[in-house]
């Protein structure tokens, strides 16, 4: 998927969500799979203490089967957090927060 022109909704429960120190690389955060909140809770409180911020996502492609996208560093910014009642998450409320994430709106990527 190189290229997004209408934004597109991905379900929190599809999401990876790549955590680790601040400023860390997304291949060397620890993966957290959204699809049981309780077992992303205890994977997340299972953590070192400085893995604390949100360095990426990981999620199916919606355009081609059998692939994985990942968004980190400036790719991130295609990614809009969105709770459970439509607001907007900003990225380092996501984790404190993960309970009431519900999707990510794709906005834009290159």
């Amino acid at each position: 998927m190189s290229d997004i022109t209408a934004p597109t909704g991905i379900d929190a429960a599809e999401l990876t969500l790549l955590v680790g120190e601040p400023g860390a690389r997304a291949y060397d955060a620890y993966p957290i799979d959204l699809a049981d909140r309780a077992e992303a809770q205890q994977a997340l409180s299972d953590l070192p203490a400085e893995a604390t911020a949100l360095v990426g996502i990981e999620f199916d492609d919606p355009e081609e089967s059998g692939n994985r996208i990942v968004l980190a560093d400036e790719g991130l910014d295609a990614a809009r957090f969105v709770d459970n009642h439509g607001h907007r998450l900003a990225p380092d409320h996501v984790l404190p927060r993960l309970d009431s994430l519900r999707r990510v709106v794709l906005t834009a990527a290159r």
